[in-house]
């Protein structure tokens, strides 16, 4: 039996929630207009799911790159203490180190989010991709140019344009399945309301 992965703390997924109302989707979720048809068969089946298939393909393709880029360090790490000074080599390790943590955390996040269809995880996911990840791939992509390294290391620059690729697209539709996510549990939300109010309604005797 699977075990359900666990939750965030219930503050950061009140603020992350917050965030993601307010930021990454421009649509009102508590609009009534958007819900005046939940009770026909199409509008239940569209709010079934909010899980997006293009994200979690991206995902299971960057899990299965993220241990060659790993791999890849053992060549890159050795040929930089030898050929670079201290600064440079310093900076370059605790990028990739750094990179390489947040990428797990962000990795579990978004499979958490999507797969489960919470807003707070898939919301975080988005967040360290835009605000760590891209600056980290695109700093290790150029820095080699712009410290004027003796060495050009082009297994840098082969991996970093494809994790860039990753989490541009990562980036893209995260957004769209947060938007997406913030509409269906509105959706559902006023869907239950609509429920529960129906039996009431039909208990009621019309007037006169």
């Amino acid at each position: 039996m699977l075990r359900r992965a666990p939750e965030l703390p219930r503050a950061v997924n009140d603020r992350l929630n917050r965030l993601a109302t307010s930021v990454f989707t421009s649509i009102d979720a508590n609009d009534p207009k958007r819900t005046n048809n939940l009770h026909s068969k199409q509008s239940r089946i569209e709010i079934d799911y909010s899980s997006s298939l293009p994200l979690q393909m991206l995902l299971y393709f960057n899990v299965c790159f993220f241990p060659c880029w790993l791999f890849s360090l053992t060549f890159v790490l050795p040929v930089l203490a030898v050929t670079s000074s201290n600064q440079h080599v310093i900076l370059m390790v605790f990028a990739f180190v750094f990179k390489a943590i947040i990428e797990f955390v962000r990795l579990y996040l978004g499979y958490a989010g999507n797969l489960a269809e919470r807003m707070p995880e898939l919301t975080a996911f988005c967040l360290l991709t835009i605000i760590f990840q891209l600056p980290l791939s695109v700093f290790l992509l150029i820095y080699q140019l712009l410290a004027k390294m003796q060495v050009q290391l082009a297994l840098v620059f082969a991996v970093e344009i494809i994790y860039i690729t990753f989490l541009v697209l990562q980036m893209i539709f995260g957004i769209l399945a947060v938007r997406i996510m913030v509409t269906a549990q509105s959706s559902r939300f006023h869907y239950q309301q609509f429920e529960e109010a129906l039996p009431t309604n039909e208990n009621v005797s019309p007037s006169g």
